[in-house]
């Protein structure tokens, strides 16, 4: 892979981040703001490479590479997902009101744990937006 290959890629994963997640940080409407764990594990082996070649800001780099390990804020908001009663019906022998009620408690601890988790990410995901808007600036200019 080329630098210019890497840099292109990134500043792709960046704009979806944009559309799937910066762009509702902060606002009322945060519950729509998705992230893949998928978009984080490419973005890092993106930005490794980068790091490899020693070629850009390295502490730019490793700031951001820092924000998006495993057990950070930003990939346990991106790891949590609802939990469901599918493809477990034979296991559960429950009448069908009772299920009613544990799916939604279900999906009220996901919905609370999700805004927890998305509250722990906030700041991180507002200081990658930056750096990477950074990251893509200097590369630009270089």
């Amino acid at each position: 892979m080329k630098i210019d290959e890497a840099l292109e890629r990134i500043e792709q994963l960046y704009s979806h981040l944009q559309d799937g997640c910066f762009q509702y940080i902060d606002t009322i409407v945060s519950d729509e703001a998705e992230l893949e764990v998928s978009v984080i594990e490419e973005l890092c082996s993106l930005l490794n490479y980068l790091y490899e070649l020693d070629v850009h800001d390295e502490a730019l780099v490793c700031s951001i590479l820092s924000k998006l390990e495993y057990g950070q804020p930003i990939y346990q908001f991106a790891m949590l997902k609802p939990i469901s009663l599918e493809g477990n019906e034979e296991k559960i022998d429950v009448l069908y009101e009772e299920r009613i009620k544990v799916e939604k408690t279900l999906l009220d601890v996901y919905h609370a744990q999700r805004k927890r988790a998305l509250q722990k990410a906030t700041a991180p995901l507002k200081q990658i937006r930056h750096e990477l808007q950074a990251l893509l600036y200097v590369c630009s200019v270089e």
